[in-house]
This record gives C-alpha cells, sequence and structure tokens, in this order.
C-alpha cells in the first residue's frame, strides 16, 4: 500500500469560501435567500427580530447558524482541546514526536478512515506480526479512544446542521397552494415537504440518544485505572449503551448528562418510539394558521407527553390535548441538552488533562 499524508489528524481539509453581501451575527449570508432568518413561527423575515432573537440562519458556506448562541461551536472546540488531552495522557511527547511518522500508516487509520483500503484479515494479520510492541498499541488506542470523541462532534454537527434543515424547511415549504378564499383558520397539510420535514426532526432526537450512548462509551475509558499495552487494547465501553451508565463513578453526577430526569426520559421515549414504531407521529402533518387571507404561524405537533414519557392508555398512545408546538419548544431542549453535553465533555477534558505525561 502507498504511503499517505492524509494521516488521522492531520487532515489536509478544502474549504469553498463564499462572499456575501450581508452579515448575520457575524456570518456572511448569501444575498440569493431574501429572507434568510429562519424563525421558530416558521415565517422567515428578512432580519432577525428582537421579539424573535432565537433563530436559524445558512451562512455563505451553506452551513447552518444560530442568531442567539455559538454553543455549537464552542462544544467542538471543546472537544478539539479534548482531543489534545486524550493523546499526552497516553503518549509522552517525546514518544509522539518520535514515533508518530514512523508508525505505519495502518495502525492510525485501518479500521477508522475511508482512505485505509485495509481489510479486516489484513488488519489481524498485521497485527499479529506487530509482536509486543508497546507504542504501536498507544497509538491504537490513542486512536480508538479519539474515535469515540469524534464520533461525538460529528453528531453534534449533524443535529445542528439537521435542526436548521427543519427550520428552513418549516419556515419556506409550501405544503398546500391555498386558494385566496381558503386562507382562514387553521388548516393542516400532508405532503412530501411535511413527511421530509418529520424525518428531520425524528433525526434530531434519534442523533441526541447516540450522543447519550457515546458519552458512556467515553466515560468508561476515562475511568479506567490502568491500561496494558503490551497487546491491542480493547475499549472498555466498545458495546456499552446509555443503560449502562450504572457503571460508571460518574453516574448521576450533577450536572451531567448521565442525570436521567425529563429531558433524557424525553430523548430516550421519542427515540424508541421512532426505532420500534418507525415514526414519532402516526400523520406527518404540518399545521398553517391563518387570518385575513395571511400566515399567521406554521407549526408541528408531537403527541402529549408527561414527566417525558408519552401519554398513553392501552392501544392509544397519540393525545394532542397538550398542544405541544415541538418547532417552539426545539431550542430549548437542544440547549439544556448540549448544556449537560458541554458539562460531561469537561470533566472528560480535566480528566485527561491531570493524568498529562511528562
Amino acid at each position: 500500500m502507498s504511503k499517505t499524508n492524509l494521516r488521522r489528524g492531520y487532515r489536509q481539509v478544502s474549504i469553498q469560501a463564499v462572499g456575501g453581501d450581508r452579515f448575520i451575527s457575524g456570518y456572511p449570508v448569501n444575498s440569493e435567500d431574501e429572507r434568510p432568518v429562519k424563525n421558530l413561527n416558521g415565517k422567515p423575515t428578512r432580519k432577525v427580530k428582537s421579539e424573535h432573537p432565537t433563530a436559524y440562519f445558512r451562512d455563505s458556506q451553506k452551513y447552518w447558524r444560530r442568531t442567539d448562541t455559538t454553543i455549537d461551536v464552542d462544544f467542538d472546540n471543546l472537544c478539539v482541546a479534548t482531543h489534545s488531552h486524550i493523546r499526552r495522557s497516553i503518549l509522552s511527547e517525546a514518544e509522539f514526536a518520535v514515533f508518530h511518522d514512523r508508525i505505519p500508516d495502518w495502525v492510525h487509520m485501518a479500521g477508522l478512515e475511508p482512505e485505509s483500503r485495509v481489510t479486516k484479515k489484513q488488519f489481524e494479520q498485521l497485527l499479529a506480526g506487530s509482536g509486543q510492541h508497546e507504542i504501536l498499541h498507544k497509538f491504537l488506542y490513542l486512536h480508538d479512544v479519539q474515535g469515540l470523541l469524534t464520533n461525538m462532534q460529528r453528531t453534534s454537527a449533524q443535529i445542528s446542521q439537521v435542526i436548521g434543515e427543519f427550520y428552513g424547511l418549516l419556515n419556506d415549504c409550501e405544503p398546500y397552494h391555498y386558494r385566496d378564499a381558503e386562507k382562514v383558520g387553521l388548516r393542516s397539510s400532508v405532503s412530501a415537504e411535511t413527511s421530509l420535514l418529520h424525518a428531520h426532526l425524528e433525526t434530531i432526537f434519534v442523533r441526541m440518544r447516540s450522543l447519550l450512548d457515546y458519552s458512556v462509551k467515553l466515560m468508561l475509558e476515562v475511568e479506567r485505572q490502568q491500561v496494558n499495552f503490551s497487546n491491542f487494547v480493547k475499549l472498555r465501553g466498545g458495546s456499552k449503551q446509555y443503560s449502562d451508565k450504572k457503571d460508571l463513578q460518574f453516574n448521576d453526577a450533577k450536572g451531567s448528562i448521565f442525570v436521567k430526569d425529563e429531558l433524557i426520559w424525553m430523548i430516550c421515549s421519542i427515540r424508541d418510539r421512532i426505532v420500534h414504531d418507525g415514526h414519532l407521529d402516526v400523520s406527518a402533518r404540518v399545521y398553517e394558521s391563518f387570518s385575513r387571507r395571511r400566515l399567521i404561524e406554521r407549526f408541528v405537533l408531537i403527541p402529549d407527553m408527561a414527566d417525558g414519557r408519552f401519554e398513553s392508555h392501552k392501544n392509544r398512545g397519540n393525545f394532542y390535548g397538550r398542544d405541544y408546538k415541538i418547532n417552539l419548544h426545539l431550542p430549548s431542549i437542544y440547549d439544556e441538552f448540549f448544556k449537560r453535553m458541554f458539562h460531561t465533555i469537561g470533566y472528560i477534558h480535566n480528566s485527561y488533562a491531570a493524568r498529562r505525561l511528562e
């Protein structure tokens, strides 16, 4: 196999910079969208309204951004810093400087990156032929632990972008072409766009639940006391899920993601319904409210929940008496979730920082 300079952690990234003639929250916005601000009520505007400070927009590079917070960027920056501390807790500065470029590419990439064409059988053969090489095993373990954190970063980014897509579609869709005379009162529509809108919503909660699983996997490595590098090290949390948080010393720590309260129950309940029932809602509808033939709001309802669980009676589990418009609440759910993710990764960051090798 030919060598490549594109090793894990040393990527050559190409970014296409696209200019814009307007700025929102410090980001250039492409002028092609006349109403780039996508509001929670489903009505897009040219500018951020003081009475509706929370909104979404797409920057000139087509990344979805939020008008009132940068918690997604802050979370990613914390993860980047944590990567460095993970590395320094496993490899000393001297070991990393001397051996990083001498370690074969399959150690850095096989079984992790699409740039590596090594098969499972080839990997096993390479591993068997490596002997009890501690430095090689340290690099293998390093990339496996960092891989957990990288997957959390990717999942976090997916959630942020899919939320943006959700509000972009909610604001810009026209699920049904009403005649002026029909634009009266409350109307509901089912269409290809509404199906896609609900698919975005379901993806958000499924991916949030994935972050819960990854948090347990990574925390199990944090709490690992000693690692024997004479052989290939298996991750403690390889097959663990969020339900295994009971095995953590950090379980139920205040402010962390491991306190299973109404928020976590809600995320788990919605995810389980999607996975096991195939959908969050029986009818993927969008509601539109009109007054004087003008759109007042668009919204999406989800079934009633209490204490983070769906209210049900025998065969019936889709009650709508609470009139819960998920589009109005999704940003606050996201904020609370990532506030606690930030606290959790912050603990991981500090724990690895305290183990820095000389």
